[in-house]
């Protein structure tokens, strides 16, 4: 009998981590609404609450410009490695602009993926990623994100 009941839970056990995966996979929807939100309201240079490929490419214009830490106009896997002390350096000035009355804008965090994939986002194989190659990928990306074919990346976006 005491087999028989610990096969069941046992079953039961596998049963329930298979129904649960798809759940854990998928990630915690809140967390990437709010994410997305945020992206948004980074992005959206003229305040109406949705980003248009230009105001995307603004904004990746921007981070690049952070994450270019020598300043060559290209990007290198060691400065998309230290990508995050790029960033917080910026958030730090971006702090100390509102202090003093001035409005320095916040960018969009690169993501990870960028660092993950260099060698294929590197058209050319020279060993960087320039900004032709990284705009490639954000009109990509833009396309991808416009679910609903409007031109714009909106919150509506995010609910489908």
């Amino acid at each position: 009998m005491k087999t028989k009941t610990l096969i069941a839970v046992a079953l039961a056990s596998v049963f329930a981590v298979t129904a649960a995966a798809p759940t854990f996979a998928a990630g915690d929807p809140a967390k990437h609404e709010k994410r997305m939100h945020r992206m948004i309201k980074r992005a959206d240079a003229n305040g109406d609450g949705r980003v248009s490929q230009a105001e995307l490419a603004g904004a990746i214009a921007a981070s690049f410009a952070v994450v270019d830490a020598n300043g060559d106009g290209v990007l290198s896997q060691s400065e998309l490695d230290n990508s995050n002390v790029a960033y917080k350096a910026h958030r730090q000035q971006v702090k100390a602009s509102r202090q003093s009355g001035e409005r320095l804008a916040g960018v969009i965090r690169m993501p990870k993926a960028v660092g993950k994939r260099f060698a294929k986002i590197d058209a050319n194989g020279d060993g960087v990623i320039s900004k032709n190659e990284l705009s490639r990928i954000a009109d990509r990306m833009f396309k991808r994100r416009d679910h609903n074919k409007d031109g714009y990346i909106s919150a509506a976006d995010f609910k489908a």
